[in-house]
């Protein structure tokens, strides 16, 4: 009888810790990148441990059983840590502004980032409306830095239409090409899907309702979390990175049901991207310019599709 009292009551002690919680506390803590994290959700879903066990777990044995590199194992073992003050602040904010915060367990976690990437984020901070992925199909509109012009105005065009068709776009907000997906649909007053390079805080302002493209403030003042979701992957006070833009053009993809290819740099992120896409069945349309100009990058996706 004593043991199954011990049992209930490690199992309530667990249940007070959804894995969105104990993902969000994850996040805040120094050096526990997404490979660590994604162990320690596994590891910890899978056992009879609750998040303050864990959390008072000696540092070797977080190294050896847990997986956790020295840095990050130190510092969640750090009774003084800054990160726990900041966890509070990051749980407070979520819950005051309806952050999602999803997990491979959420049944909104999108499973398409499972098929897609190699290593799917452990963690997805979702603010907006999430219906818009579960419901009608998505596109990107791959269009690599340095495009021409004529490109670039194709970009509008292909949203245009693809949204006149139903279609959801699934963007960026820091690139030519991405920001004249965003601002099309704005301007038709159209749902968009936002992938971030960046946490939400960085990106939205601490009351996570800052535009998120310059252009749009000409037609709305607030993000408009009724129409659109914004995602990131990243920590909410995470900076911008450099190799975060290759994450966020993953999760672009992953997200999407068919790509548009306008213009690809050949041997660039967006045509390594292209082909996951195109070997995992997503349907590809290619971009020609008036007078038959295509990128090297799309040449090079259609010399390999086998002729029908």
């Amino acid at each position: 009888m004593h043991t199954g009292n011990r049992d209930s009551a490690m199992a309530s002690a667990k249940r007070d810790w959804l894995p969105s919680r104990f993902a969000l506390l994850l996040s805040c803590v120094p050096h526990l990148g997404e490979r660590q994290i994604a162990q320690v959700l596994h590891r910890w879903a899978r056992s009879r441990v609750s998040v303050d066990e864990f959390l008072s777990t000696p540092l070797e044995t977080l190294q050896q059983e847990w997986g956790l590199s020295p840095q990050a194992a130190q510092a969640l073992t750090e009774p003084s840590a800054g990160w726990r003050k900041q966890f509070g602040q990051m749980h407070a904010l979520v819950r005051r502004h309806g952050v999602e915060v999803l997990t491979a367990q959420h049944r909104l976690y999108p499973l398409a980032l499972e098929a897609f990437c190699e290593q799917p984020p452990p963690v997805l901070f979702a603010h907006g409306a999430l219906h818009l992925l579960q419901e009608g199909w998505r596109f990107a509109v791959a269009c690599s830095r340095g495009a021409p012009h004529l490109a670039l105005e194709a970009v509008d065009e292909i949203t245009r239409q693809a949204m006149h068709e139903g279609g959801i776009p699934v963007t960026g907000h820091n690139t030519p090409s991405y920001q004249r997906v965003a601002i099309a649909a704005v301007r038709a007053e159209k749902p968009s899907v936002t992938v971030l390079d960046r946490g939400l805080l960085d990106a939205l302002g601490e009351d996570l309702n800052r535009p998120l493209f310059p252009a749009a403030r000409l037609y709305e003042l607030e993000f408009r979390t009724d129409r659109d979701l914004v995602l990131s992957p990243f920590p909410l006070q995470a900076g911008s990175l450099g190799l975060h833009n290759q994450r966020r053009d993953e999760l672009v993809f992953a997200l999407a049901d068919v790509v548009f290819a306008v213009w690809v740099r050949a041997g660039g992120v967006m045509e390594l991207l292209c082909r996951r896409a195109k070997q995992l069945g997503k349907r590809i349309e290619v971009w020609k310019a008036p007078d038959g100009t295509i990128s090297d990058g799309v040449k090079r996706l259609m010399e390999e599709t086998p002729s029908p």
